[in-house]
């Protein structure tokens, strides 16, 4: 009988399927899951350059008076695309004199005869969290999740 038993093949694919399935579900859920953290990668990427497209348009001041507000626009309108909060959004003027960084206010003209160049920097950052982290309450994803930028600059002037 246990001889019978022992060269039976019937099922044996069954049971290799058993074992198998389980490290198939994972790697699939795992492989949706990093799609889903690249889509959201892109999402920043697509919001911070539809801003720098915004500033390249012109629509990068509304108060020219206070720099501190002057790019305050940019930042709403990166965060609405992007869905974050607009502290999440950091928008940095450059001025450049001849090539020379200014730290004065960008909105400050360059002296008389130097070559002139601006730009404006958007970075936005936001977070990704994987969708088995409560399944894990103890590991780093689950509290603070995936930190993703977005970033983009153009030439105004």
């Amino acid at each position: 009988m246990m001889k019978r038993l022992l060269s039976d093949r019937y099922g044996n694919s069954t049971v290799e399927l058993a074992i198998i399935m389980p490290v198939l579900v994972l790697l699939t859920c795992m492989a949706g899951d990093v799609a889903m953290a690249f889509k959201a990668k892109i999402g920043l990427q697509r919001a911070a350059e539809r801003t720098a497209q915004l500033a390249a348009a012109g629509g990068y001041t509304n108060d020219t008076t206070d720099t501190s507000k002057a790019y305050n626009n940019l930042a709403a309108d990166a965060a609405a695309a992007a869905g974050v909060p607009t502290g999440n959004v950091t928008v940095t003027p450059t001025l450049l004199c001849n090539a020379t960084v200014q730290t004065a206010s960008p909105e400050v003209p360059c002296p008389d005869g130097q070559q002139t160049k601006r730009y404006v920097a958007i970075a936005i950052s936001g977070t990704y969290t994987p969708m088995f982290a409560k399944l894990m309450p103890n590991s780093l994803w689950s509290s603070q999740g995936i930190a993703l930028t977005g970033s983009a600059s153009v030439r105004l002037q």
